[in-house]
């Protein structure tokens, strides 16, 4: 009954929509729809920055409250650092900024501090195989070039469970990664029809016609992974309440 209520909420669309679910209690897959289609990442990639932005304080390059210069020229737009007169922030601040408000100032001084290499390199450690960063946030000319940053929804789910599952870097780091994900301030994809007493850690990311949300939900009894993608959409609105119709059927069933 489940999949064939997930299967309607895709049917009066002419999106392209891709989906994983996975009970992560019993550690079972309940469902999966064009898993390895590559798409654009959108705000999504922001989860294997973070990875690897923690990956160098285990390492010893980087530390959490270490301050980090923003210049005027490095702002972008989409971007609360932009609007703030603040000349330093901690470096777990803009890895909190860049998953929370999907901060692409902060995520663009992420990228130069950590390089491309490292963090692609760390995509290819954890066992990724269509998920490469290719260029900043907002940065244009790399757009206008063909240079994306590309992801497949299984490959979010394969970072999103190792996170939960405490698998990646440290157990310590693993919490602090599902702290910061938990406290995403975009609910209007995954949460769309919930109250803030629904826990879920989970990245969005929207682009014109395009809109993605992984996330894991912890109702007490079971938690979950459901992650949604949704490209080619009459608008971002349309792909957005694709989303929010699945993952409410969802969380019906299982609650």
């Amino acid at each position: 009954m489940l999949i064939e209520n997930i299967k309607s909420c895709c049917t009066d669309t002419k999106a392209n929509i891709s989906i994983v679910l996975k009970d992560l209690t019993n550690d079972r897959w309940i469902y999966t729809l064009n898993e390895n289609r590559i798409v654009s990442s959108a705000s999504t990639i922001k989860i294997l920055i973070m990875i690897e932005a923690l990956n160098q304080v285990l390492e010893g390059k980087y530390q959490l409250k270490q301050k980090v210069r923003i210049k005027e020229e490095d702002k972008v737009g989409f971007s609360i650092v932009k609007d703030l007169t603040a000349d330093y922030y901690n470096y777990v601040d803009l890895i909190t900024l860049m998953i929370i408000v999907s901060d692409n100032t902060a995520t663009n001084i992420l990228i130069d501090l950590l390089g491309y290499d490292n963090i692609n390199k760390m995509a290819e450690k954890l066992g990724l195989k269509n998920t490469i960063l290719s260029r900043k946030m907002l940065e244009f000319k790399a757009i206008k070039e063909g240079r994306q940053n590309c992801t497949s929804p299984m490959d979010m789910a394969i970072i999103m469970e190792s996170i939960y599952r405490k698998q990646i870097l440290s157990h310590d780091m693993c919490e602090l990664m599902t702290g910061i994900l938990k406290k995403q301030k975009y609910k209007d994809c995954l949460g769309r029809f919930f109250s803030e007493d629904v826990k879920i850690a989970h990245k969005t990311g929207s682009l014109k016609n395009l809109s993605h949300d992984i996330g894991i939900f912890y109702l007490g009894s079971i938690d979950y992974l459901l992650g949604m993608f949704v490209t080619e959409a009459s608008s971002d609105i349309e792909a957005k309440e694709i989303i929010g119709k699945v993952s409410k059927v969802v969380y019906d069933y299982y609650s």
